[in-house]
């Protein structure tokens, strides 16, 4: 019997690590809301509103049987070829014309979040005025038509008048690159496709991650179901994907030959960065909870993330913990919105004892007060699992700020020689990194991560779209 090799047995092992964090995450989290469920069962308020928890349970069973009827008749089922041959025919593409940017799903609902900084940072990139290598217009769907939307775009970038918004025109060779969030607005900007194709042109969609196929059980209920229609229906109408990472482009390639998913002939596979570069803060913007979180001489760190269970904001405060009760003498402050399957780590974190005085949790933080808070803290601390690209590391080094983060494939390439790493999910030797660096046995170099610009990110599209300068074409 042959043992299997190191490698395979240290992969193996990790991955029984990452079960393990996210089954101690859920048993948490369902601890907590079993906590609540007794809590209200005893209140007076409980009685009144139990009636209304079975017409919620009603309407949630309805919804879901709807979208379970329509599924079959919106997404291309893995392994089927009937849709790929009936793909109809289309013009030879011709010379790219015009760079039409889709920015209907952010326009629609602006979460605050990762994937909504990166299309409205590339926008303003675009029209900043720069010179890029295809004229670029923002664009929105409306009802099957495609509208421009300069005023939107023009107020991103701070310049102005715009031109007046109008109905485009769809003509010979335009790109139409579906950057914002697409997979909430696909059948929306369907209709645009074939007329797209008929004119040379093509379809190219922005992937951000993988994460609802390759960790589902981290992800919001209503996003696994959601995202996988999309990437399947996607992958037959996109003519091309540009990711945001090159560590997510390979995992696309890898991930529909491994599944053998229907996609286009001949799709195209490429990745730009996000860009690092922040608006300086402004005193006057800068909240006084804020200031007073990171005065004083104890080094603080930032941990900037929205709140759900791929993010490790567990695993930092275990780390902290750990140091606290070493007496080490340091701040955590956490940045960032609550996601999903939260209930537990925000309980823990308003009520730890040490709210209010070495842990801070802000949940509304501005560009202003992010960028203050980079300026006046130590550190990042990045403990994702799971990331598509990981902003903060070059938000941070921009910045001139140290990172310490996970040692996960993205993070390699985004952090390269400059972040100091951790073991992923581990918070003893996340607090061991963070000992050692308090102490100078350790140091980052945010001269040696990734330090790209939002202008070079506008860049690289346009030149990869321009250029047909793509990393990879599958069959």
């Amino acid at each position: 019997m042959t043992s299997e090799p190191s490698s395979v047995m240290d992969e193996k092992d990790e991955r029984i690590r990452l079960l393990e964090y996210q089954l101690d995450y859920l048993r948490a989290e369902l601890l907590h809301l079993t906590h609540e469920r007794d809590r209200m069962t005893y209140s007076a308020s409980w009685h009144i509103f139990k009636p209304l928890r079975k017409l919620e349970a009603r309407l949630v069973e309805a919804a879901s049987g709807l979208w379970r009827r329509n599924e079959p008749q919106r997404m291309i089922a893995a392994g089927d070829s009937g849709p790929i041959a009936s793909i109809s025919p289309r013009r030879l593409a011709s010379p790219p014309a015009r760079l039409l940017v889709d920015v209907t799903g952010v326009i629609k609902r602006d979460a605050g979040t990762g994937i909504q900084r990166v299309v409205k940072k590339v926008v303003a990139a675009l029209y900043s005025g720069e010179d890029y290598e295809i004229p670029a217009v923002a664009v929105r769907g409306v009802a099957g038509r495609l509208f421009s939307a300069h005023a939107y775009a023009a107020a991103l970038a701070g310049v102005g008048p715009p031109a007046p918004d109008h109905e485009i025109e769809i003509g010979p060779g335009d790109r139409f690159f579906m950057l914002s969030d697409s997979w909430n607005a696909f059948e929306e900007l369907a209709p645009l496709f074939a007329r797209i194709r008929a004119e040379g042109g093509e379809v190219i969609s922005c992937i951000f991650d993988l994460i609802p196929e390759l960790h589902p059980h981290v992800c919001h209920e209503v996003t696994v179901p959601l995202y996988d229609a999309w990437l399947q229906r996607a992958l037959v109408e996109s003519d091309g994907f540009l990711a945001i990472s090159r560590t997510v482009a390979e995992e696309l390639a890898d991930f529909v030959k491994k599944r053998g998913l229907p996609h286009r002939p001949g799709l195209k596979i490429g990745w730009f960065h996000c860009g690092c570069d922040m608006t300086p803060a402004g005193d006057a913007e800068i909240s006084r909870r804020i200031r007073d979180a990171a005065a004083g001489a104890t080094p603080a760190f930032l941990c900037v993330s929205t709140i759900e269970p791929r993010k490790g904001q567990r695993v930092a405060l275990r780390a902290f913990e750990l140091l606290w009760r070493d007496g080490l003498d340091a701040k955590l402050i956490l940045v960032g919105r609550r996601g999903w399957l939260d209930e537990a780590v925000v309980a823990e974190l308003e009520n730890h004892p040490e709210n209010g005085r070495r842990l801070f949790w802000f949940d509304n933080a501005g560009d202003a007060d992010l960028a203050f808070l980079y300026d006046h803290t130590r550190a990042l601390v990045l403990p994702s699992f799971a990331e598509g690209f990981g902003l903060p590391i070059v938000e941070a080094a921009w910045r001139g700020r140290p990172v310490l983060c996970s040692d996960i494939p993205v993070f390699r390439e985004v952090g390269g020689e400059g972040a100091i790493y951790f073991r992923v999910n581990d918070a003893v030797e996340l607090s061991r990194r963070v000992k050692d660096f308090l102490l100078g046995k350790i140091a980052g170099d945010p001269t040696k991560v990734l330090r790209a610009s939002w202008s070079d990110a506008a860049h690289r599209i346009t030149e990869v779209i321009a250029g047909d300068d793509w990393s990879d074409r599958l069959p």
